[in-house]
């Protein structure tokens, strides 16, 4: 696994970054400067990180996870770790077939479900 350097790190524009954050060069980023992530962190390979996000310290997100933070945002304490796959949606369209769904569609024709969600400290999560 290859590791982005300290000085790409840095052109992200990430809104917090602590010291020795690993994060694979095969990872996506979307909105950094949402995104805040603690010392001795670590994203890998295929991950996808956009939205609103809050990673502590030590968190492992491992690799193919997802993390769609939106606009109320997804919190990971420290020590949390990710198992492979993992996906933590924020919001999400209203699937119960009484409004549209896609994210192409305007607004007014669905009916988004919006929600914080934390990982409290040491959560290891796998599926």
């Amino acid at each position: 696994m290859s590791y982005l350097t300290n000085a790409q790190l840095k052109k992200m524009g990430f809104k917090f970054l602590g010291e020795n954050v690993k994060i694979s060069d095969k990872a996506c980023i979307y909105d950094a400067d949402m995104i805040s992530i603690g010392n001795e962190s670590r994203v890998d390979d295929f991950c996808i990180l956009s939205g609103k996000i809050n990673i502590g310290k030590y968190v492992h997100i491992t690799p193919m996870c997802l993390i769609a933070g939106g606009k109320l945002g997804v919190t990971l304490s420290d020590f949390c770790t990710l198992a492979y796959g993992v996906k933590i949606f924020s919001q999400s369209d209203d699937y119960s077939g009484l409004t549209m769904v896609n994210s192409l569609v305007d607004s007014k024709y669905k009916s988004e479900i919006f929600s914080p969600v934390l990982l409290v400290k040491k959560c290891y999560c796998w599926y």
